[in-house]
């Protein structure tokens, strides 16, 4: 029988107690998980561009991962209601 839905190095045994945990936490639990996970990969992308653009700007680097994220034209179109706007770096929250 073909697993599905496992990654390759994971075990039928750790993959159902995996399955398991995600179960006994609930919708309310596993929807939490997943939110702190997001919060934690989307912190973890913004601090490596701030490493690869040490001297870029908080605006700069929030429109660098915008373009990284969901494309050139949404962040093309996001720089210019800003400038439309005269929103500074402390307007797009992070």
């Amino acid at each position: 029988m073909a697993r599905t839905g496992t990654a390759r190095d994971t075990t039928r045994e750790a993959a159902e107690a995996q399955l398991r945990a995600l179960r006994e936490m609930g919708a309310a639990g596993r929807l939490a998980a997943g939110m702190r996970f997001s919060r934690s990969m989307i912190s973890r992308s913004r601090a490596a561009l701030r490493a690869r653009h040490p001297d870029a700007d908080e605006t700069s680097l929030k429109l660098l991962w915008i373009q990284q994220n969901y494309g050139a034209e949404l962040a093309v179109a996001v720089a210019d209601q800003m400038r439309r706007s005269a929103w500074t770096s402390t307007t797009i929250s992070s």
